[in-house]
C-alpha cells in the first residue's frame, strides 16, 4: 500500500512537471523560461531518486537487518542537494520575471559578469538566493554521518560550490559598486574583520546608485515604471 502511495504520488508530480515544461516552452514572452525548466527538470530528479530510494529501503527492511539498511539512508542528504538547486533555479525564474518592469538586468550577467551596474534590489535578491543555497550545501558535509560515495559527493558539490558561489559573490560585488561609481576592487575592503565587512554590505545594500550613465554602463533603473 505504501508503494502504491508513493507510485501515484510520483505519477502526479511528474504530469505536473510535463506540463510546467510544455507551458514555459509554449509561452514565447515568459522571461527566465530556462531557469523553470531547469528547476522543474532538477526537481523531478530529484523526486524519482528520492521515491525509488524509498522504496529500495522498504523493500530492503523486509530482508535485510538493520546494518545493511542504513547505509541506504545515507543517501538522502545527497538527494536533498538536488532539491536545493531546483530551489534556487526556481527563485532565478521569478527574479527574472520580478525585474522584467522594473531593471534592465540578464540573469547570466548578474551571476557571472563582472562588467555592468546592478540596483540595490538586484543586489538584496541575489544575496537572498545565494546565501541560503551556500549556507545549506555547507550544512551538509558537517552534518553527514556516513562514509564513503556519499561523504566524497557532498564534500564535492561543496567544494564545487564554494568556488562559483565566491566567483558568483565577486560578480555582484563588483556590478553593485560599478553602480555608485566605484570600482569593484572596494570589496577587499571586506578583508578588514568587521568593520570592512559592515560597512561593504552597509554601501552595497543601502547606498543608491548614481542617476544616469557613468564609465561602468547606463543607469540598471533606467526603464523602471513611473
Amino acid at each position: 500500500m505504501e508503494n502504491f502511495e508513493v507510485y501515484l504520488d510520483f505519477v502526479g508530480l511528474l504530469v505536473s512537471s510535463v506540463l510546467a515544461v510544455a507551458l514555459a516552452v509554449g509561452i514565447k514572452q515568459l522571461q527566465g523560461k530556462n531557469w523553470l525548466i531547469a528547476s522543474t527538470v532538477i526537481s523531478l530528479i530529484g523526486i524519482v531518486a528520492n521515491n525509488s530510494l524509498q522504496i529500495f529501503a522498504q523493500y530492503q527492511a523486509q530482508t535485510a537487518d538493520i546494518s545493511e539498511i542504513r547505509p541506504i539512508y545515507d543517501w538522502f542528504p545527497v538527494i536533498g542537494i538536488l532539491f536545493l538547486f531546483g530551489a534556487a533555479s526556481f527563485g532565478l525564474f521569478l527574479f527574472a520575471n520580478w525585474s522584467r518592469s522594473r531593471i534592465e538586468v540578464d540573469i547570466k550577467n548578474l551571476l557571472f559578469s563582472f562588467s555592468g551596474r546592478i540596483p540595490r534590489s538586484a543586489f538584496w535578491i541575489s544575496v537572498c538566493l545565494i546565501f541560503p543555497l551556500g549556507t545549506s550545501l555547507g550544512f551538509i558535509p558537517y552534518t553527514l554521518k556516513a562514509e564513503g560515495l556519499p561523504m566524497i559527493i557532498s564534500w564535492t558539490v561543496y567544494v564545487g560550490w564554494v568556488i562559483l558561489g565566491s566567483w558568483i559573490t565577486l560578480a555582484v560585488y563588483a556590478k553593485r559598486w560599478h553602480d555608485c561609481s566605484k570600482s569593484g576592487w572596494m570589496t577587499l575592503v571586506a578583508l578588514i574583520p568587521v568593520i570592512g565587512t559592515l560597512w561593504v554590505l552597509g554601501n552595497l545594500g543601502f547606498v543608491r546608485g548614481k542617476d544616469g550613465k557613468n564609465q561602468y554602463g547606463t543607469d540598471p533603473l533606467s526603464t523602471q515604471e513611473a
